[in-house]
């Protein structure tokens, strides 16, 4: 019985390891709307994380940010402003990326 109950409490270590999100290396600035009055808009990026709430919700705002990050990696962007930032109550992170020179 003990060796069931260690290699479930091992397997839900490793599913929540699994489930982190990393933020790609990147020099991506997180600023207000006037920052970005002068740059060109690169598109909407979001994050959500649904598996992490409770007690977890910052890990799940973590990794929802992280996802947002990722989106503004792949749009070259240099960048961000969120419209929404995860909350106890939420994991999701929604903003808009920009490319400023």
């Amino acid at each position: 019985m003990q060796k069931i109950v260690t290699t479930i409490v091992s397997l839900c270590g490793l599913a929540l390891l699994a489930a982190c999100t990393t933020v790609a290396p990147n020099t991506i600035r997180e600023v207000n709307d006037n920052e970005v009055a002068r740059c060109r808009l690169a598109g909407p990026v979001q994050g959500a994380d649904a598996v992490f709430v409770g007690l977890s919700a910052a890990i799940g705002s973590k990794n929802a940010r992280a996802k947002a990050m990722n989106q503004a990696v792949r749009l070259q962007a240099t960048d961000v402003v969120w419209s929404q930032q995860g909350t106890s109550m939420t994991s999701e992170w929604v903003g808009k990326a920009y490319v400023c020179k």
